[in-house]
């Protein structure tokens, strides 16, 4: 299993920690994750580009839309996105 999970919680802890982030600053996730969606390769990732375009736009679900999203990263490997 791979530690990048780990990596940036401990980062978003530290950054919180010292003052120079606030909660909610740094969103991860804004769908929830991906342990719903399935296994196939490239419909998981498409999740993500679809939630990250909704972000952009202002029109993710109330409960999810971030004021001010005016960038997006989204990452994935393996499949037709990782070739």
């Amino acid at each position: 299993e791979g530690e990048g999970g780990e990596y940036v919680e401990a980062a978003y802890n530290k950054l919180i920690k010292s003052g120079s982030l606030s909660c909610g600053e740094f969103p991860i996730n804004t769908h929830g994750g991906l342990l719903g969606f399935g296994a196939p390769w490239e419909v998981p990732a498409l999740f993500s580009v679809v939630e990250a375009c909704e972000q952009l736009t202002g029109r993710a679900a109330s409960e999810r839309q971030l004021s001010r999203c005016r960038s997006a990263v989204v990452y994935g490997n393996g499949g037709v996105f990782g070739a």
